[in-house]
């Protein structure tokens, strides 16, 4: 039986975490995608995960809902392996209808393809911060959480110009 956790705006069911089993790639660079879990096969725009989620064959959709470029943060709790995520005003509002519109289904939260956690989305999130169980020792959230946020500044100072 999973835990509970109650955060934000959303009370999450932690079944599933990180779990493909995969390590997380040693790269600094990391593109996090934010999906929804597909009802079962034949639905329209649903892929079947190659492998299968603790006995359970599992279906998300092709296109992300959130990816890196509507977080703003990223930070581990010091207290566990969970993530913080802070998202950006679109991404807020992006949050926010597919967690109004999708109550009792779940989202897949993919960190370079890998599958890291499945939570169950039981209220609309409308302060754009959610909290994810990560299933990851907390050294490991803190180096993925510092990854995410390395993303997010090089694409910013890239992005933007400077004037002199």
């Amino acid at each position: 039986m999973g835990k509970r956790f109650v955060y934000t705006g959303l009370i999450v069911l932690c079944a599933l975490s990180y779990a493909n089993g995969a390590d997380l790639p040693s790269e600094e660079a990391v593109a996090v995608e934010f999906k929804l879990v597909c009802a079962g096969a034949g639905q329209v725009d649903c892929r079947k995960l190659a492998k299968r989620v603790n006995q359970e064959e599992l279906h998300v959709t092709t296109e992300a809902f959130l990816s890196t470029k509507d977080i703003v943060s990223a930070k581990a709790k010091e207290e566990s392996g969970d993530i913080d995520f802070q998202f950006n005003k679109e991404g807020s509002q992006k949050l926010n209808e597919i967690t109004s519109k999708n109550a009792g289904r779940r989202m897949a939260i993919f960190v370079d393809g890998n599958l890291l956690s499945t939570p169950k989305i039981y209220d609309p999130v409308v302060s754009g911060k959610i909290t994810i169980p990560s299933g990851l020792d907390k050294e490991k959230a803190q180096a993925l959480a510092g990854r995410i946020n390395k993303t997010i500044t090089k694409k910013s100072v890239v992005g933007s110009s400077y004037l002199k």
